[in-house]
C-alpha cells in the first residue's frame, strides 16, 4: 500500500446553480510508487472517520486527481476565502480546474508538494517555474520550424 506524502484539511470550491461555495475536505497526497500513480485524493470531511457508531462502515465519497494529468499548480487570489487567513491555489488538469484553499503556511506547502509530485523532472520551487528552451522545443519534430510538411496517410 502507498504511504501518504502529505495529508490534511483542504477547502474545495464548488459551483452549483451559479452559487460558489467552499466545502471542507480531507486531502491525501500519494507519490508515484510501484503500487500506484501520483494522485491527490479528497474525502468528505465529516469529523473523525474512526467512530464505532452506526454508519461507521459506510465508505466516504472519494474524488481522485491523477497528478500525471496536471498542467499547472499555482497560488491565486480569491475575493472570498473560506475562512480568515486562508489562501487559495488552483490545480489545473487538461479537463478541469480545481480551486483549493488552506491556511497560508499549509497552502504554500501543498503547492510545493503538488508541484514536486506532478512535475517530478523539474528541480525548481514555486518562485522559479520551469521554462522550455528553444532547443527542447526543436527536438519535437511536430513543432520544429524545419519540418517540411510530411504527408501522413
Amino acid at each position: 500500500m502507498d504511504g501518504a506524502e502529505m495529508e490534511g484539511p483542504l477547502f474545495l470550491q464548488s459551483q452549483r446553480f451559479g452559487t460558489k461555495r467552499w466545502r471542507k475536505t480531507w486531502a491525501v497526497l500519494y507519490p508515484a510508487s510501484s503500487h500506484g500513480v501520483a494522485r491527490l485524493e479528497f474525502f468528505d470531511h465529516k469529523g473523525s472517520s474512526s467512530g464505532s457508531g452506526r454508519g461507521s462502515s459506510r465508505r466516504l465519497d472519494c474524488k481522485v486527481i491523477r497528478l500525471a494529468e496536471c498542467v499547472s499548480v499555482a497560488p491565486v487570489t480569491v475575493e472570498t476565502p473560506p475562512e480568515p487567513g486562508a489562501t487559495a491555489f488552483r490545480l489545473d488538469t487538461a479537463q478541469r480546474s480545481h480551486l483549493l484553499a488552506a491556511d497560508a503556511p499549509s497552502s504554500a506547502a501543498w503547492v510545493q508538494m503538488l508541484c514536486r509530485n506532478a512535475f517530478p523532472k523539474g528541480s525548481w520551487t514555486t518562485d522559479n517555474p520551469p521554462k522550455l528552451s528553444a532547443l527542447e522545443m526543436l527536438e519535437n519534430s511536430l513543432y520544429s520550424p524545419t519540418w517540411e510538411g510530411h504527408v501522413l496517410f
